[in-house]
């Protein structure tokens, strides 16, 4: 708990900084959930379409192929894609055996040579006689096989018929898609990153309105906090009003009840004034002067409660800067002989 403590103290004040700050987390962190779930969902795409293509590659082959009367493999299998006839491609199939008394094998002119398969302990078929599983090619890309065996006539002499995709190509493309798709997300990001800062900053901005009147009604430019504000922020203006109104209250009456009393100790003490000096002798000098050392207190505090009431403001302020160089000028024009010296504050 102090740990957390410690780090929100080390936070900045700012309240704009925060907002954007909690902004733009968020707006990364959504996009790169975004990221994730449309690569994933995308890549989940594309290999179904790679198995699904290879699939049905592999029953065109299945049906493209024959067994002659000796038990020879024949037919010449077209799948309708140029890459089974590109050397070397990564795209192949092959047509081979599976039982004693068939013989010869078929391939695909890309393929110049044997590619391994596993053995059937390794990667065993499944109740529909097809396998599926990963090797590598001959120039060293990943391949994606789907195989079969399949008996070809009436007397259960069967072939092992495989169909090879380059899952290469497929991961480059997927790889392609994840960099285009990563920039076009930064760009979004970037740009809604900075709309989120120019609408926070906007929205703040009655606030700064705010800070602005405060600072007039301190300075005495201004009674109360005037002009249209939001309907979040018009409370706190209504409640700041209302309480420099109280306060103004306050001090007025105040400033009469001081005027008051002093109004009300002024004959007192000129009657104590009086008889002071009518007693004559030293107790008698001693209460007229306290007598009118208070009689000018009291005119004193009179003098500003009168100089207070015509104010019209709570507090009032006055540059002193100016005032204090005119008077030095004035004196150097009155005293050249005297050295006079302004030092600021």
């Amino acid at each position: 708990m102090r740990t957390w403590l410690s780090k929100l103290r080390l936070w900045p004040r700012s309240l704009t900084f925060r907002v954007i700050a909690f902004s733009t987390i968020w707006a990364i962190l959504t996009l790169v959930v975004i990221f994730t779930l449309i690569t994933t969902l995308y890549r989940q795409a594309s290999e179904r379409g790679f198995d699904s293509l290879l699939s049905a590659h592999l029953f065109n082959l299945i049906g493209s192929v024959g067994i002659s009367d000796n038990g020879a493999l024949i037919g010449s299998p077209d799948l309708g894609d140029l890459r089974f006839s590109e050397p070397n491609s990564g795209w192949y199939w092959s047509v081979e055996p599976a039982s004693e008394d068939v013989h010869g094998e078929l391939h695909s002119s890309s393929m110049t040579s044997s590619i391994l398969s596993p053995s059937v302990a390794e990667v065993p078929f499944n109740a529909n006689f097809q396998r599926s599983y990963s090797t590598e090619g001959i120039k060293g890309e990943e391949l994606e096989v789907f195989e079969s065996e399949f008996v070809l006539d009436a007397k259960n002499r069967a072939a092992r018929f495989r169909v090879m995709g380059n899952h290469s190509e497929l991961e480059q493309e997927i790889a392609s898609f994840q960099r285009r798709l990563l920039t076009y997300l930064s760009l979004f990001g970037v740009g809604m990153i900075a709309i989120n800062a120019i609408a926070i900053l906007f929205g703040l901005q009655p606030l700064r309105r705010v800070r602005n009147a405060l600072a007039m009604v301190r300075e005495g430019t201004a009674q109360r906090l005037d002009g249209r504000f939001p309907a979040e922020i018009e409370p706190l203006a209504s409640e700041t009003n209302a309480l420099i109104e109280n306060n103004r209250r306050i001090v007025e009456r105040s400033r009469t009840q001081v005027g008051n009393l002093a109004h009300s100790l002024k004959t007192p003490l000129a009657v104590l004034i009086n008889e002071g000096r009518a007693l004559g002798g030293a107790k008698g000098e001693l209460i007229a002067e306290q007598a009118a050392s208070m009689q000018k207190q009291v005119d004193h505090y009179l003098q500003r409660a009168r100089v207070a009431a015509q104010r019209d403001s709570v507090v009032f302020r006055t540059p002193v800067a100016p005032l204090v160089e005119r008077m030095v000028r004035v004196l150097r024009k009155l005293n050249p002989q005297t050295q006079l010296s302004l030092s600021p504050p």
